[in-house]
């Protein structure tokens, strides 16, 4: 399912084959391929919105007629509402402007992502988030 073109779907599956090649148990239990599954196809809804955030902020043109371009990107909470915050800049005057859109997906996917390391937690004791977490550290250090 996850894509060279979805880098958020491609780590995480990247992660859960680590985990299934050290325990092959895993490809036989229903719940477990049930949350993966579910979480894969919350990060492509994800990645979806941040895509269209940032074709929105590249089809905006500044004041000054330039060309728009997003230099800063992060998550925040106001209200209850999650927003994808992204400052974009003008590569004419170098102007800098805000955006905020509110983002349903991050949501999805940080629940389905909590559900799945909860359930390998639970049932295989396996820390997926820190077995991920080291192995691309160490990847990190070698290159």
């Amino acid at each position: 399912m996850a894509s060279s073109e979805n880098p958020m779907a491609y780590l995480l599956e990247y992660g859960l084959r680590r985990v299934e090649t050290e325990r092959p148990e895993l490809a036989n239990d229903s719940r477990y391929l049930e949350l993966k599954e579910q979480l894969l196809r919350d990060a492509e809804g994800h990645f979806r919105e941040i895509q269209a955030t940032y074709a929105t902020i590249l089809k905006t043109q500044c004041h000054c007629g330039g060309q728009l371009e997003p230099v800063d990107h992060e998550f925040g909470k106001s209200g209850g509402t999650i927003y994808d915050s992204v400052i974009a800049k003008c590569k004419s005057c170098s102007e800098a402007q805000a955006f905020q859109f509110p983002k349903e997906g991050f949501i999805s996917e940080a629940r389905s992502a909590m559900a799945l390391r909860d359930y390998l937690q639970g049932t295989y004791g396996i820390d997926y988030a820190g077995a991920v977490r080291s192995d691309l550290q160490s990847r990190a250090v070698k290159h």
